[in-house]
């Protein structure tokens, strides 16, 4: 069981266990699912207590919490949870759809963007992995970056990024 002591009231909250439903109601009531510059998406939690967002990124294994800078003197210390890989916000997304209420439009909604976004993801970085093995084993044959280049029609600069490529 944790407990959390809130600094002006000496009251404190306890919380059984943390699960999908309770970070669905966290992100119903103070958090936000947003695009995350021109294609990514992005899942934020702020809070005053940093102790919950603690327990929040514990429960799902994914995300990270960074501290905001207050703007005003007499405002409160806070947090804020965010998850931005896209990978981390879909399993997210997938696990809190059957709970959320408020938001459960944008959730549904951004669920096949962000899979898409992922599927294109590994699409590009298999590709990246062929062209690598392919310029490394043509190199390894004796041809010259620029052959290599006019082989599979790249340019030879790019080719031997790729090549030295770890």
């Amino acid at each position: 069981m944790l407990c959390f002591a809130s600094k002006r009231t000496k009251a404190y909250f306890v919380m059984s266990k943390i699960n999908w439903n309770y970070i669905a109601g966290f992100i119903d009531g103070e958090g936000s699912i947003v695009k995350n510059g021109e294609k990514d998406y992005r899942i934020a939690i702020p809070q005053t207590h940093e102790g919950v967002l603690k327990e929040i990124k514990s429960f799902t294994g994914v995300g990270n919490i960074c501290k905001v800078k207050k703007r005003k003197d007499h405002w409160k210390e806070s947090w804020i949870y965010y998850v931005a890989k896209q990978e981390d916000v879909f399993t997210v997304l997938k696990q809190i759809h059957p709970y959320s209420i408020v938001k459960k439009d944008i959730v549904l909604s951004t669920i096949p963007k962000v899979a898409k976004i992922i599927y294109f993801s590994r699409r590009k970085k298999l590709n990246l992995e062929k062209k690598i093995k392919a310029c490394k084993n043509l190199r390894k044959n004796g041809l010259s970056y620029r052959k290599i280049g006019a082989k599979l029609n790249i340019d030879h600069g790019y080719v031997r990024k790729l090549v030295l490529y770890k």
